[in-house]
């Protein structure tokens, strides 16, 4: 370094004493500064550096100058001098260091006097486009950057530039070591100087960066051509001749993701040239050429480029290429049979159709739709891990099935659904739907081979396909074209397509597809006649039967009846197409039970009861299961039949009406029909004629099926739904004996089977069933099961005796439970329908009820049934004092005006009265004391109490007064006393409020007394009755009536004619006895006397009341053949007992004698003879007095006269007694 820098010293030491030497002799003066200009090369310096020099000391010196004339100015023509002085060594003969020295010389020579070379910059371009060495490819860039100040200065270049250019350019592509270098000076060059370059160079200069954009993997290098070639779309003309490799290296670098924003972006900038047009066509014809498909790359930019272009995001305008002009290219681009090209594609029409699918004509679809199943071919044939190209395939195909539903698909759905068709198994389930959807409008009679095509497509989408909405959806196209055509096809259909399809539906594991198929053939069913329709129900029968056997087969029955084992209840997924089949064929049958032929409805039947059966049998408890008994037992409960025996349900549309099958009977076995010709099984149906109408094929319902199910449903259901929807209904079913007698005898085992079940004290309700209310007590189990047994009583005639004692048993159990008012009720029922059994269990029924806590909801049953108990002499005529005790007993608390209503009070007042009636005579006198006991107690007493209080009862008693009163003063009035020592009623002056109703109650309290008082010791009609005679005495009288405490006294006398002529009689007597003067008078009295008085001995019967009544009893007797016409007597008894009179002595007796007395009247010879015996005979002597003096006797002027009944109402009833004035009458009658 020492040499070195020593001989850089002397070199510039030279040059400067030069320089400065020069200066002061031109001058004169000398300066403190020199001037650039003053370096002056000697020729000891220009020899040094001269070929003549050693090598080694010129390269040393050319080096050493080469910073002195890079930074310093040289004089005029120094650069000439220079240069010719050291060109030979950059000859291809010398050594590379030379070469290198005098480039580098040159460098610094031109880069420091650029700006005084002038013409010398050419041929300094010529001198480096003239050297051939590639080694010197570094210097040769360096120079001509230099010269050209990196390409922006051209001056004295221009008409070499473009050769040099390219030549330049080949040598970098040769080399390859300086292409961002020469790519640089490039993009300057056509940046500032595009002028300059011929449309040839441009082309060749673009050729070759494409060709450095191929081959190279730089990332700087494709960025560099990227930009070159962006310059000369911006800053020079393209030639259409190299709008082919510009667009080809586009479609490169497009694939490239870092570059592919640029791509395209210089992309858009070409095609908004005037060269869009062309590019597009560029980009075409690299799509169908076959040649470039080798180069993948290449064919999916131009894809790209189209279809960003055309229709992309930011599509360009000016370019007016249609897509159907383009798409052909598409298709020829997809024969390079790479995943990557057809992904381009599938993303290049995913746009189209998405954006523009409603505008795309029917030309353009067809293309569109060849793209599309060349795609789908490729996917099927070159699979590939990435999913991206399907999907994307797919989601056109959703796409154009959109615009299909939406009504804007303008191209060939025969052709799209056919490749939709070929790809079913890859589609979603929506699109697989549309394409049976539109399957189904080519389902037709009028296409040939319609039943054929529905056929195989059931057998491709339902048998063949596992997705559960495709094959509903194919479900629910055959359920269409079922109900359809079924009126003309339904036999072709089901044979050729249904049972085919169907027959096998038992086997297939998709519970919704099991559940839709059954619904299907349920519908099917219900409409068809055929014979298929057994098939059909086949078909039913194994899926019910199957399906019951996987259900059930981790199923035991529980071990223990009444507690049920709830580890064993069936999972419910597997059950949901037992529960639809179950369901629909209950509806088949209400549908079926109506129409011909009827054995469908008997086999729907059988499939029912055989299908409860087996639940009972496997111990089946899920929730489902409980939905299918429930429905298939409502349905059995709502069977009826009617007097022709004709089965029934209820009408859909009205409930309360129930429509009979005139096809469908149940077998009644007391039926005289059916001991004649037994009724055949459901399986043979007899011919029935009906006048007039065309013969029907009837079938019969054997009832005793459902019987057997409900006894099976009482003894092992679980579920308490299902078992009180049984006992409810079961009471209503009952009422229709027709068809329960056809169940036969099953009715016996059913009453057993309630009974055992009131009778099984060890169960508990709330343990042995599923889903019971809270709280759910024996009494609340035992509510439902007592009307069941009040239903059963009705049928006393088919139950044994000991099925019978059994039924009362278990309702005298319920009379201490809180079902005693229901039992009651049945009680009733069992003593009209079961009087013999009911004989022995009366006694301590009675005193079973006499325990029973008297409460209001007791009230009504409880006199109901004592009410009713009259009315059946049988049961109470061996009856003691103790048995009537107990009845009164039960009755008497409900005589409690402050605690129950005016109904219930009334009735146990007429309870208490009627069976004081019943009761023999000798018991009546002890049972007043204990009625008078219950009364005080009930009644007297609590009128006592409510001195101070108001009565709590809310009816309205303000109009309740008695029929008899005339006012409330006349109500109040004391009565008079009865013959029995009765406590009065006290009167309350403190009630004010509910004083009407307390004078309601009080006259009812009285009523009983007073009849005590009236029947204690005999019994008498309660109403009088007037004969003949008695009217004809009485017509034309006057009446009076008075009250006397709450007895009605009236008082009726006889009425006074005018005296006529000197018969002494008055004129309706007169009239009388001339109307009859002329008939045989004598004879037939005596005739009808004699008759009259031999059955008036011979009678048993005692009649009801006397002709003559004292004031406490009457005694009426026989009438003696020497008594009068009229036959009245009068007696005055000793005492009352021995004069009591029998209420079943018939009351005809007295009313003969007085139509006797009349009869006799009206038929003697003459009227004067009949009036003197009548007269005569009128009264009889009372006993022990003797007879008057006939002289002493005043007869009246008519006999007819002096007459008066008196007629005494009381609470219960009437007496009234005739009577004569014997008094002589010397003054006025006042009557």
């Amino acid at each position: 370094m020492s040499e070195d820098g020593s001989f850089a010293e002397k070199i510039k030491a030279k040059i400067f004493r030069k320089t400065s030497n020069k200066i002061q002799g031109g001058g004169g003066t000398s300066t403190s500064k020199p001037s650039p200009r003053e370096i002056i090369f000697t020729h000891e310096i220009l020899k040094e550096i001269g070929p003549e020099s050693p090598a080694n000391h010129r390269l040393r010196t050319i080096r050493e100058l080469g910073d002195i004339v890079q930074n310093k100015k040289l004089e005029d023509n120094a650069v000439e001098v220079l240069w010719m002085t050291i060109r030979d060594l950059i000859q291809s003969n010398k050594t590379t260091d030379s070469r290198q020295t005098a480039f580098n010389f040159l460098h610094s020579l031109i880069q420091g006097q650029l700006q005084s070379l002038g013409p010398l910059r050419h041929h300094f371009l010529l001198v480096i486009k003239n050297h051939a060495i590639l080694e010197d490819l570094n210097w040769k860039l360096e120079i001509f950057k230099c010269l050209t100040e990196s390409g922006k200065d051209l001056t004295y270049l221009e008409e070499e530039i473009g050769d040099f250019l390219l030549l330049l350019m080949s040598d970098v592509i040769q080399d390859g070591k300086h292409v961002l270098n020469f790519l640089n000076l490039l993009l300057n060059t056509i940046k500032y100087n595009a002028a300059y370059l011929d449309e040839e160079v441009v082309v060749e200069l673009i050729r070759q960066t494409c060709v450095i954009c191929a081959g190279t993997q730089s990332e700087d290098q494709l960025e560099m051509c990227i930009r070159v070639l962006d310059t000369v779309v911006c800053y020079s003309y393209l030639p259409s001749e190299g709008l082919y490799a510009f667009i080809e290296c586009l479609c490169r670098t497009v694939n490239i993701e870092k570059f592919c924003q640029t791509s395209w972006m210089l992309m858009r900038k070409l095609l908004g040239t005037h060269l869009g047009h062309s590019g597009i066509f560029t980009m075409c014809k690299i799509m169908q050429d076959k040649e470039k498909h080798k180069d993948y790359t290449v064919v999916r930019g131009a894809v790209f480029f189209v279809g960003m272009a055309l229709w992309g995001s930011r599509k360009l305008t000016n370019v007016k290429h249609t897509p159907g002009s383009v798409l052909p290219s598409f298709l020829k681009a997809l024969g390079c049979n790479n995943s990557v090209v057809a992904y381009e594609v599938v993303l290049s029409l995913q746009r189209l159709v998405k954006k523009y699918g409603k505008e795309i004509q029917l030309l353009t679809w067809d293309t569109v739709l060849e793209i599309l199943e060349l795609l789908l071919e490729h996917v099927e044939v070159v699979p590939s891990k990435d999913k991206s190209l399907a999907n994307n395939l797919h989601d056109i195909f959703t796409t154009v099935e959109t615009l299909y539903e939406l009504g804007q698909f303008n191209g060939s759905t025969s052709h799209f659904f056919s490749i939709i068709e070929k790809c079913t198994n890859s589609r979603s389930e929506n699109s697989v739907l549309v394409l049976i959807q539109y399957h189904a409008q080519n389902i037709h009679p009028s296409r040939s081979d319609w039943i054929q095509n529905l056929f195989q497509l059931m057998e491709k989408y339902f048998r063949s396909e596992m997705r559960t909405a495709i094959r509903l959806k194919t479900l629910d196209l055959l359920s269409a074209v079922l109900s359809t055509n079924r009126h003309a096809h339904e036999t072709d259909l089901i044979e050729l397509v249904v049972l085919p399809q169907l027959s096998r539906i038992e086997a297939d594991p998709d519970i919704d597809v099991r559940d839709a198929t059954v619904q299907l053939l349920v519908d099917l069913i219900q409409g068809c006649n055929s014979h298929r329709c057994d098939e059909l129900l086949v078909c039913l029968e194994k899926l019910i039967k199957r399906a019951m056997v996987l259900s059930t087969s981790s199923s035991p029955v529980a071990p223990n009846k009444d507690a049920v084992d709830l580890t064993h209840v069936q999972d419910e997924s597997n059950l949901r197409d037992i529960h639809t089949a179950v369901t629909g064929l209950v509806a088949v049958f209400r549908t079926k039970l109506y129409k011909l032929p009827s054995i469908h409805a008997c086999k729907v039947y059988e499939l029912l009861c055989s299908h409860i059966k087996t639940h009972y049998t496997h111990g089946y408890l899920s929730r489902i299961s409980v939905d299918i008994r429930l429905a298939v037992i409502r349905c059995f409960l709502e069977l009826r039949a009617d007097s022709s025996e004709r089965v029934g349900l209820p009408d859909l549309h009205n409930n309360s009406k129930i429509r009979y099958s005139p096809y469908v009977y149940c077998a009644h076995r007391h039926s005289d029909d059916f001991s004649r010709s037994p009724r055949p099984s459901p399986r043979e149906s007899p011919n029935i004629m009906t006048e007039g109408f065309m013969t029907l094929h009837a079938s019969v319902v054997p009832f005793s099926e459902t019987f057997s199910i409900y006894l099976n449903c009482l003894e092992n259901e679980k579920d308490w739904d299902v078992l009180e929807i049984l006992l409810e209904q079961l009471t209503h079913q009952l009422q229709n004996k027709t068809l329960i007698l056809s169940a036969g005898s099953e009715i016996e085992a059913l009453c057993s089977k309630i009974c055992s079940m009131v009778s099984d004290r060890s169960l508990d309700p709330s343990k042995a069933y599923l889903d019971t209310p809270a709280k759910f007590t024996r009494s609340d189990y035992h509510g439902y099961l007592f009307p069941v047994l009040t239903a059963l009583a009705t049928y006393s005639n088919i139950l044994t005796k000991n099925q019978q004692r059994e039924l009362i048993r278990c309702l005298e159990f319920g009379l201490v439970s809180k079902c005693a008012k229901s039992c009651v009720t049945t009680l009733t029922v069992c003593m009209l329908e079961m009087t013999d059994s009911m004989m022995r269990q009366m006694p301590p029924l009675l005193g079973r009820l006499a325990q029973i806590t008297a409460t209001i909801a007791m009230a009504t049953p409880m006199l109901e049934f004592l009410s009713n108990l009259i009315h059946v002499p049988k049961l109470y005529t061996n009856f003691v004092e103790d048995q009537y005790k107990s009845i009164l007993a039960i009755a008497l608390p409900y005589t409690n005006p402050f605690k129950y209503n005016h109904y219930t009070v009334s009735l146990a007042h007429h309870v208490i009265a009627m069976w004081f009636l019943k009761c023999r005579l000798p018991f009546r006198k002890d049972l007043v004391k204990f009625i008078n006991k219950g009364l005080q107690n009930n009644v007297l007493r609590q009128f006592q109490e409510s001195k101070s209080k108001s009565m709590t009862g809310g009816e309205d008693t303000t109009e309740l007064h008695r029929s008899g009163s005339h006012s409330e003063s006349m109500m109040k009035r004391p009565s008079r006393p009865h013959s029995l020592s009765v406590e009065k009623i006290p009167e309350d002056p403190t009630i004010t409020d509910n004083e009407p109703t307390l004078q309601f109650h009080k006259e009812l309290t009285e009523t009983c007394i007073d009849t005590m008082a009236r029947y204690t010791f005999s019994n008498c009609s309660a109403n009088p009755s007037r004969s003949p005679l008695t009217e004809f005495l009485l017509s034309g009288g006057q009446s009076q009536m008075w009250l006397v405490g709450n007895k009605l006294v009236t008082i009726t006398t006889s009425g006074s004619g005018n005296q006529s002529g000197k018969s002494s009689l008055c004129e309706k007597c007169l009239a009388l006895c001339r109307h009859d003067n002329d008939s045989n008078n004598d004879e037939v009295f005596g005739n009808n006397g004699a008759t009259l008085q031999n059955e008036s001995f011979k009678s048993k019967k005692r009649h009801k009341s006397a002709a003559v009544v004292s004031k406490s009893s009457v005694n009426v007797e026989p009438l003696r053949p020497r008594s009068s016409i009229d036959d009245i007597e009068l007696h005055r008894q000793a005492s009352v007992e021995e004069t009591r009179c029998d209420l079943d002595h018939d009351t005809d007796h007295t009313d003969n004698i007085l139509q006797l007395g009349l009869s006799g009247f009206s038929k003697t010879e003459t009227g004067f003879t009949v009036i003197e015996q009548t007269l005569s005979n009128q009264y009889v002597q009372p006993i022990g007095l003797k007879k008057q003096d006939s002289s002493s006797a005043h007869i009246c002027p008519c006999w007819c006269q002096g007459w008066a009944e008196i007629s005494i109402q009381r609470p219960s009833g009437k007496v009234a007694w005739m009577m004569r004035l014997e008094n002589l009458r010397s003054a006025p009658d006042y009557f």
